[in-house]
């Protein structure tokens, strides 16, 4: 640890072919030296200088417009995945939270569904864990009209709404009815992203939208979701322009 350098960490984190990887590889790198450094193990403390870290492109994740949200809820209307799809793309549900919802969280007097576990397909098998975060384990409300249709679909239904569908099978069984009835399509996790960029978009607080999500910094939700489009931008500049004309 005492002949570590600077240089040493750039050209390794170099050595990854992503940048994120490389990212979250001088996440760990870090920890571990700095215990070291308040250990006493070491007394460099090469964490104190610069790092320049591989550049990191900004995700653009792919949405959906109104009208095509509401081509795509029609379309899956009586098919097995219709519960499922109406929770995640009206509740912006992460993929791991939107599989492992039970008809038991869901409030339909209420008009809510509550995220309480985390389901994904790691290495062949499926993994229950907690949400991804304290303000993941959380309560949201759904459209009335989604709360109109699950209680149609509930009667009495129990376990999982995707049923005995993983992950994976969920993602197959969705993405192949949308290229057999040609309807416009975003991979699962996109409707999360699809959910949040509507929201902003027509008029909802950004710090609301960030507790649906349950995103635990807001500055996440406006970095991937406050995208105004071209016609309020130019309503801006029509507004910034009566103020500049009246000003004269």
């Amino acid at each position: 640890m005492e002949s570590i350098t600077a240089n040493d960490i750039e050209e390794w984190l170099g050595s990854f072919n992503q940048a994120g990887a490389a990212r979250k590889a001088w996440a760990v790198l870090r920890a571990i030296l700095r215990l070291a450094y308040r250990k006493g193990v070491t007394d460099n403390d090469v964490t104190r200088r610069e790092i320049r870290l591989p550049h990191l492109r900004r995700y653009e994740p792919r949405v959906l417009d109104a009208c095509q949200v509401r081509r795509l809820l029609r379309s899956f209307y009586g098919h097995a995945l219709e519960a499922w799809l109406l929770v995640s793309v009206c509740a912006g549900l992460r993929r791991c939270e939107s599989v492992g919802i039970e008809w038991a969280d869901l409030d339909l007097k209420r008009g809510t569904v509550t995220v309480k576990r985390s389901v994904q397909w790691v290495a062949g098998h499926e993994t229950v864990t907690d949400p991804k975060t304290d303000l993941s384990r959380r309560t949201v409300a759904l459209p009335r009209f989604a709360v109109k249709r699950l209680a149609q679909l509930k009667h009495g239904r129990s376990g999982r709404l995707v049923g005995d569908l993983n992950a994976n099978q969920v993602a197959a069984h969705y993405l192949s009815w949308c290229r057999r009835m040609k309807l416009p399509c975003v991979p699962p996790r996109n409707l999360r992203h699809t959910f949040g960029t509507l929201a902003i978009a027509a008029g909802a607080d950004i710090s609301v939208v960030a507790r649906q999500l349950g995103h635990s910094d807001i500055k996440t939700t406006a970095r991937y979701y406050l995208k105004p489009d071209l016609s309020v931008l130019k309503s801006l500049q029509r507004a910034w322009e009566r103020l500049i004309i009246g000003a004269a």
